[in-house]
């Protein structure tokens, strides 16, 4: 039998998925775990998001940072994020969160394929 709190959750991440898939089509993937090392709950590279339905956006934010960081790495991507719902709102108002220095690595990361 399931938690009310992971059916809460997994409900989170479906509708996560389902609206960056509007954009990303298939590149937006809920990877089955292998083994027992977690390696996100979505896939867009070059992100690994760590979905979180928390009532604390606080406690959602230090749990899912801290996860986001090692499941990139798992997942052989650079960049590792937080998607935290927001109470009462759709997937499309959910807050994404990285850490300043995944923010530093993005922007230059952008910088350099932006330039001529």
């Amino acid at each position: 039998m399931t938690s009310p709190n992971k059916a809460k959750g997994d409900r989170f991440e479906l509708e996560l998925t389902r609206y960056l898939a509007e954009v990303h089509g298939r590149q937006v993937r809920r990877p089955h775990q292998e083994g027992y090392e977690d390696v996100g709950d979505i896939h867009l590279s070059p992100f690994v998001i760590q979905a979180k339905n928390y009532r604390s956006v606080t406690e959602a934010l230090n749990v899912g940072l801290a996860g986001a960081a090692v499941q990139a790495v798992r997942a052989e991507e650079p960049y590792g994020v937080v998607a935290v719902k927001r109470r009462g709102k759709s997937a499309e108002h959910a807050y994404i969160a990285m850490t300043a220095a995944t923010f530093r690595d993005l922007v230059r990361r952008l910088a350099v394929a932006e330039a001529p």
